[in-house]
């Protein structure tokens, strides 16, 4: 069964506004086996003004403060704001600086919050699931063959 969302699939837009990439590359494993973040209702658009969702990953640097702005602009309503890792939550390993604001948790209100340095590709994809009251199937485990 489908979960029911403001439109099928919810269409997340990723920023990452500073930091190690490891989220990053954490919610690209998404996009291939052994999970299925299609099948459980969730898609990456490459444009705010398609997404439900803003994805957020890494610290939030004084570069980027303008970006995700224009990003959360640009999304049509309603809308939601995620964040995926401890730096995105709370600046993590990057300490408030001249560059670094730090986390968003004291800035803006967020919707789901996914802890972790980095967060595992399965707990993103329940945290995503619990928008809907659902939990994810987990991944099958790899076969193994006697060789």
């Amino acid at each position: 069964m489908k979960p029911v969302g403001p439109r099928w699939p919810l269409l997340l837009f990723h920023v990452d506004t500073g930091g190690c990439g490891g989220c990053g590359m954490e919610l690209q494993a998404l996009r291939y086996a052994p999970y299925d973040m299609e099948g459980a209702g969730f898609g990456f658009v490459t444009s705010p003004r398609n997404a439900d969702v803003l994805l957020i990953t890494g610290a939030l640097t004084r570069a980027m403060a303008p970006v995700l702005e224009a990003a959360w602009q640009a999304m049509p309503t309603p809308k939601g704001l995620i964040a995926v890792g401890s730096c995105a939550l709370d600046g993590g390993m990057f300490p408030e600086n001249y560059t670094v604001l730090g986390g968003l948790e004291r800035r803006v209100s967020i919707d789901l919050k996914i802890p972790g340095c980095p967060p595992a590709p399965q707990d993103v994809l329940n945290g995503l699931c619990s928008l809907f009251g659902k939990q994810a199937v987990p991944p099958k485990e790899a076969e193994t063959s006697a060789v």
